[in-house]
């Protein structure tokens, strides 16, 4: 009996690992600029003064939606650890880093307090007061 129950236990925990999440499997990336697996989604951290620490991630898709005048850059939306998103247009490249690490389904990303989830075609961002956005196919929602 007892030898029954530890087979059956042993058997369990096999189970159990073969169904392990994949995030355990994925390690945590801390990328300097990252795109998802389409390629159509870049995010990564925003150009700062030299002497002073990062605050903000920066995104850019097709889809999020320009404030202000069109001829003064492309949309972006950026996020720092607390606050809600911030839509904005920048004129030059936003990113510290110029080579980008593509992040497959399933990946996570974390920098300055924001986390990122890497979908089929979307991205999710969010922050320490749980507001952020889903970006990429082409459509924006800020939460």
């Amino acid at each position: 009996m007892k030898s029954c129950l530890a087979k059956l236990a042993i058997a369990t925990l096999g189970i159990a690992a073969a169904f392990a999440p994949a995030a355990s499997a994925a390690p945590l990336s801390k990328a300097k600029l990252f795109n998802n697996s389409s390629g159509k989604v870049a995010c990564g951290i925003e150009i700062h003064a030299l002497n002073k620490p990062a605050t903000n991630i920066i995104c850019q898709a097709r889809g999020i939606p320009g404030r202000g005048n069109p001829n003064s850059g492309d949309p972006a939306v950026q996020l720092s650890v607390l606050g809600t998103p911030l839509l904005l247009r920048v004129s030059q490249d936003p990113f510290i880093a110029n080579r980008a690490t593509r992040l497959g389904r399933g990946r996570l990303w974390n920098q300055l307090g924001v986390t990122c989830h890497m979908a089929r075609v979307t991205v999710m961002c969010f922050n320490g007061d749980n507001h952020g956005f889903v970006i990429g196919n082409g459509r924006f929602r800020e939460f």
